[in-house]
């Protein structure tokens, strides 16, 4: 169910939005906003075609969601498409508290009644890639360690075989008439 209605400050001073890209709430601004609603959601049109994929994706989302109050409603909208945009960021950008506080949200938006079993499965693997990601580099690091040891080491064997060849050579060399008388 896709609604549309517009939204302008000249309707109320009082009247605020979520602002998702945010985080903040923040007072209506004199522009015209489009907002739409979607299964019982209110978001700006630039949120509407995320929000349709996901119920599509998971038409049953909602279904236990139970809040009457629309900017409620709204507002948890928002911080699950903050969540899934988190989850969109390079693994490398991501930190593990990063990592955490999705976690924390995750649960709290199940507890509102949002069936994110779908979610819940990309987060653990987004925290699986940032723990391989981390085995990772600990073993490279490690490598590397040895790496530099064995350069040392070849290192040193280089130099004694130069000095034992040195040591071959003078021992094969014949002595010099002059050396002899």
């Amino acid at each position: 169910m896709v609604k549309e209605t517009e939204s302008s400050s000249e309707s109320s001073s009082d009247e605020q939005r979520y602002s998702s890209s945010s985080e903040e709430w923040s007072e209506s601004s004199e522009d015209v906003n489009k907002i739409v609603e979607i299964n019982g959601f209110q978001v700006l049109d630039s949120q509407e075609n995320q929000v349709k994929a996901i119920f599509e994706k998971h038409p049953d989302i909602a279904s236990d969601f139970k809040l009457k109050n629309q900017q409620l409603k709204n507002a948890y909208m928002g911080v699950l498409l903050d969540l899934i945009m988190t989850l969109c960021r390079s693994p490398n950008e991501l930190t593990m508290e990063d990592l955490n506080k999705a976690d924390r949200t995750v649960l709290d938006l199940t507890k509102a009644g949002l069936k994110l079993h779908w979610l819940r499965q990309k987060l653990d693997e987004a925290f699986l890639k940032k723990e391989k990601k981390r085995a990772i580099r600990a073993r490279i690091r490690e490598l590397e360690e040895q790496v530099k040891k064995r350069k040392l080491n070849l290192s040193d064997l280089e130099s004694d075989l130069k000095i034992q060849k040195a040591a071959a050579l003078a021992a094969e060399t014949p002595f010099d008439f002059s050396d002899v008388v």
